[in-house]
């Protein structure tokens, strides 16, 4: 298990990385007010929450988290401006 504090454009995250299951690993990155997860947590269960969440897929490690794109993400998220389709780098320090 991967689970650190990380520096990402001047600011800390805790990024965890777990392989859990037999391919893709469960990944967390979780910034001061919210976070990114990938595909095998829940976003709705996080937009229930009122959770600041961004959902990412098909990622295995830090670098592939921030060459992608949301997903999907919660009410909360796209309150600071987050919506499907921007790329994790540009939004990133909003979590």
């Amino acid at each position: 298990m991967i689970n650190q504090e990380i520096e990402i454009k001047g600011r800390k995250y805790q990024y965890i990385n777990e392989k859990i299951g037999k391919k893709a690993p469960l990944i967390i990155l979780k910034g001061e007010n919210g976070y990114i997860m990938c595909g095998y947590l829940n976003i709705e269960a996080a937009n229930s929450l009122g959770d600041v969440a961004v959902r990412v897929s098909g990622v295995n490690d830090i670098n592939d988290v921030l060459n992608t794109k949301v997903n999907a993400c919660t009410e909360n998220a796209k309150k600071l401006g987050i919506n499907t389709g921007d790329n994790i780098i540009d939004i990133v320090d909003k979590l």
